[in-house]
C-alpha cells in the first residue's frame, strides 16, 4: 500500500518498535509508544533519511522528537486535518472504539487551530484491531457514520482518525457512500512528506530549539 501512495521517486521505510501496544486508544497507550519513537527518530536522521512520518492519527511524540533531529518530522493526524482544511470548512473525524468520545480526541485539534473547522468525532463502534481484520464490516460502519456526520453534525469533509481504517484503502468507497471528499491520513502525510523535502523545509527552531549533541546523545543511550 505505501509503495502504492508513495510513487517511484518516495522510498518509505518501516520504522517497527521493539515494545509497546498493539493500538493506541488512551493516552497511557501513546505515552507507552513515545520512548521507542524517539529513538527511531534518532537513528533515521543518522542513517540519512529525508523525512519522519508519526503514522498514529494522535501524533505521539512529534513535537518531542523535533527537539532531537533536523530533518522534519510530521504526523498522520496534523496532515489529515491541515489537507481536510483545504477540501471544505468543516470537517469530522470518524474514530475507532465506541461510547461517547473522551476530551482527548479533542486535544490535537484544538492544539493544531482546527478546533473552529471540527464539525465532530464519531465512533464507528469498533475496536482499532477488529477495523483492521474486517474490511467489509468497517466500509459499512464508516459510511452509516460518515452520513450522520454528514447531515446532523454538518460536515463538509470526512477524515479517517485511525491507520487500520486508513490501510484498507477505502476512501473512495466512502466518499461515494457519503457524498463529500474523504481525508485518508496515510497517503496525506505521504505527500506532504515529500513536499516539505521538495521544498527544503523542515520545522522551526524557535518554535522547537534542537537540543545539544550532547544531551541528544545521552538520551539517545537510555533508550537503547
Amino acid at each position: 500500500m505505501l509503495k502504492k501512495w508513495s510513487g517511484p521517486e518516495l522510498l518509505v521505510d518501516l520504522y517497527l518498535p521493539r515494545f509497546g501496544p498493539q493500538s493506541v486508544e488512551s493516552r497511557v497507550e501513546a505515552a507507552l509508544t513515545v520512548p521507542e519513537f524517539l529513538r527511531g527518530a534518532i537513528e533515521a536522521e543518522r542513517n540519512g533519511y529525508d523525512v519522519i512520518i508519526v503514522s498514529c492519527f494522535s501524533d505521539p511524540g512529534m513535537e518531542a522528537a523535533r527537539e532531537l533531529v533536523s530533518i522534519p518530522v510530521i504526523g498522520s493526524g496534523i496532515c489529515a486535518m491541515t489537507l481536510a482544511t483545504l477540501m471544505g470548512s468543516r470537517f469530522s473525524i470518524i474514530a475507532p472504539g465506541s461510547g461517547a468520545v473522551s476530551s482527548r480526541g479533542y486535544e490535537n485539534p484544538k492544539k493544531y487551530g482546527f478546533n473552529q473547522n471540527l464539525s465532530s468525532i464519531r465512533r464507528v463502534g469498533m475496536s482499532v484491531m477488529d477495523l483492521a481484520k474486517d474490511r467489509t464490516l468497517s466500509l459499512k460502519k464508516i459510511i452509516e457514520v460518515g452520513k450522520l456526520a454528514v447531515s446532523e453534525d454538518k460536515a463538509d469533509t470526512l477524515i479517517l482518525g485511525c491507520m487500520s481504517m486508513a490501510f484498507h484503502d477505502v476512501t473512495e468507497e466512502i466518499s461515494s457512500g457519503v457524498g463529500v471528499p474523504v481525508i485518508n491520513p496515510i497517503p496525506a502525510s505521504l505527500y506532504l512528506a515529500e513536499c516539505l523535502v521538495k521544498s527544503n523545509l523542515s520545522h522551526s527552531y524557535t518554535a522547537y530549539p534542537k537540543l545539544s549533541s550532547q544531551k541528544i546523545n545521552q538520551i539517545y543511550d537510555s533508550l537503547k
